[in-house]
């Protein structure tokens, strides 16, 4: 009951802060959050729908195409889609390796153009982070060999003496035990890292990601119970966060805007285009990228790429996926250099890999889908400072966070491809 008089007071002090310039932004990434999360009474998030309540919030915003992870986020940081970005899905094309680096993202992004203004950035287990151009860093980052590990390779890579402070003031010892993806302890401690940062150095803008809804629906399907767990915690940690910034007298200068990057499809078969292009003997000319709700073809041979359209074609008679045209595929800003895609149905996932067997049946849910599907949408709210109360969106894009976020730091920036929601700022 405290616990909840002091999230009320907290809002009511964001609410009544419209008419004060933001000074901080803390940037909340739930992975794999739907609009439901918030506007559904199923789901435990009190945190969330206060700060619906209390500010702004959105009835679905669109992922990018494939609807993953590390396009989704680029999106939010550039206010560019994939073809721009350069990111074009969560792993480098035809490798194992990650888009780790913020050089890997091929046009400006916020956190450059804070650093010109001096503005101080953190972020917390942010994907494509490493890099100079943020103050305060923990990034996002593992080894392959050992993915559930969050905290081994990220401590190379954050900022000097930055863990370690960490570690002495706010989680204690970090490994890979309570800083593992299969753990909600990750988000806790993600939290407490940001509530620090936030307390002791106030950056201008502060990002954090949350990874266990993700987690959970990708293992256990989109409404399975341990999803529900996942969120209770993020919400709590979120909790953790607000209080921190009400504890600092932060609260009428400080907007807080949570968003999500995709939504989640449960999956009932899995389909590896590539052994059906082996089997074929065309693998030595044309290959699919796979993105779990979509395939990218990639090539330069007519004869093959001809031969590979006229098999997709036919197979399956499409009732696990419908052929995206190149045309399409520019106009919803994948990569260019594509030749076609295969756009994966509800249920159905496409993999990576050319081994047998062609298809499986398969559990859980995934995403990757083409972004105006229902169920790849995400979410978004927004209180606090400079926050119109009350303002109710439709629908928007990720692409639109960067303008968003330009604008509220009085930033000269240029997002290609989003645009500022009108009424959304006083």
């Amino acid at each position: 009951m405290k616990c909840n008089i002091l999230i009320c007071l907290l809002l009511l002090m964001m609410q009544g802060a419209g008419a004060q310039p933001s000074r901080h932004v803390i940037l909340i990434s739930i992975d794999g959050m739907r609009p439901e999360f918030y506007l559904s009474d199923s789901f435990p998030t009190p945190h969330l729908k206060q700060l619906m309540k209390q500010g702004a919030y959105a009835k679905q915003m669109r992922s990018v195409f494939p609807s993953y992870t590390y396009p989704s986020h680029a999106a939010m940081l550039t206010g560019a889609l994939p073809a721009r970005s350069g990111i074009h899905y969560n792993v480098k094309r035809g490798l194992k390796q990650w888009n780790w680096m913020l050089s890997d993202i091929k046009v400006p992004t916020i956190w450059q153009a804070a650093k010109i203004r001096n503005i101080r950035t953190a972020a917390i287990q942010w994907p494509i982070s490493v890099g100079d151009d943020i103050t305060y860093n923990v990034p996002e980052i593992w080894d392959t060999l050992r993915a559930h590990d969050r905290i081994t390779v990220a401590r190379r890579y954050a900022t000097t003496g930055l863990v370690e402070e960490l570690e002495l003031h706010a989680t204690g010892r970090l490994d890979a035990v309570n800083m593992s993806e299969h753990t909600s302890q990750l988000d806790v401690n993600a939290g407490k890292m940001a509530a620090y940062v936030f307390r002791k150095y106030t950056p201008g803008l502060l990002a954090v990601h949350f990874t266990g809804a993700d987690y959970q629906q990708h293992e256990n399907g989109r409404d399975d119970e341990k999803v529900k767990q996942a969120l209770k915690t993020i919400d709590s940690t979120i909790g953790h966060i607000l209080k921190t910034v009400e504890d600092c007298q932060l609260s009428s200068s400080t907007t807080i805007l949570v968003v999500g990057d995709h939504g989640f499809s449960d999956t009932r078969v899995a389909i590896r285009p590539n052994s059906l292009l082996k089997n074929a003997g065309l693998a030595e000319k044309v290959k699919f990228q796979s993105a779990n709700g979509a395939s990218f073809l990639y090539g330069s041979d007519t004869f093959a790429i001809r031969k590979a359209r006229e098999l997709f074609d036919t197979l399956y008679g499409r009732k696990c996926f419908t052929i995206l045209e190149k045309d399409r595929l520019t106009t919803m800003g994948a990569d260019p250099d594509a030749v076609f895609a295969l756009s994966a149905h509800p249920r159905c996932a496409l993999l990576n890999g050319d081994e047998e067997p062609v298809w499986f049946p398969t559990r859980g849910a995934t995403h990757g889908y083409d972004p105006q599907r229902p169920e790849m949408m995400t979410g978004f709210i927004a209180a606090g400072a400079g926050i119109r109360k009350g303002k109710v969106i439709e629908d928007l894009c990720v692409t639109d966070i960067a303008p968003l976020l330009a604008a509220i730091l009085k930033l000269s920036f240029t997002a290609p491809d989003g645009k500022l929601i009108p009424g959304l700022l006083e």
